[in-house]
């Protein structure tokens, strides 16, 4: 497993929305909706809307029963599709561990959760080798003095 960073959402030239996570020097790449897009980027920048959006929602409903997101695993790749589950822990009315859950969900949804209760987002090294990328940093050329 390795833990990923959401870099932000970025669109390609056919105006696909694309939920950019880094691991290291490599990147994963994971193409959405433009609504799924949208609500993941409410989430990463923390702001928040008059009434919770449904993943808003989510995590209440989770906090209120006892529960917390600790992570998400995106864990397999399948004719183009990511997999992706929650790893959810209940605590008991003393604090303590009740049950540790692991619930299927799109990695879309996933993202959008783990961007709002702060945790981690991790995927399977099989996932990076088939659909990870190199990251490819441009040459900064702003030390030239600029022309006025």
């Amino acid at each position: 497993m390795v833990e990923l960073e959401l870099l932000g959402v970025s669109t390609d030239g056919q105006l696909q929305h694309i939920l950019v996570l880094r691991h290291e020097d490599r990147i994963l790449p994971i193409f959405t909706t433009r609504e799924m897009a949208e609500t993941i980027q409410l989430g990463h920048m923390k702001e928040k809307l008059g009434r919770p959006l449904t993943h808003d929602l989510i995590c209440n409903l989770l906090a209120g029963m006892g529960g917390e997101l600790k992570s998400v695993t995106i864990y397999k790749l399948e004719d183009r599709t990511f997999f992706a589950y929650l790893n959810i822990e209940q605590k008991g009315d003393n604090g303590e561990v009740r049950q540790v859950l692991r619930i299927d969900s799109r990695a879309s949804d996933s993202i959008a959760l783990a961007v709002r209760a702060g945790c981690p987002i991790y995927a399977s090294q099989e996932v990076m080798d088939e659909a990870g990328q190199e990251l490819m940093i441009e040459e900064d050329d702003s030390s030239e003095d600029p022309e006025l």
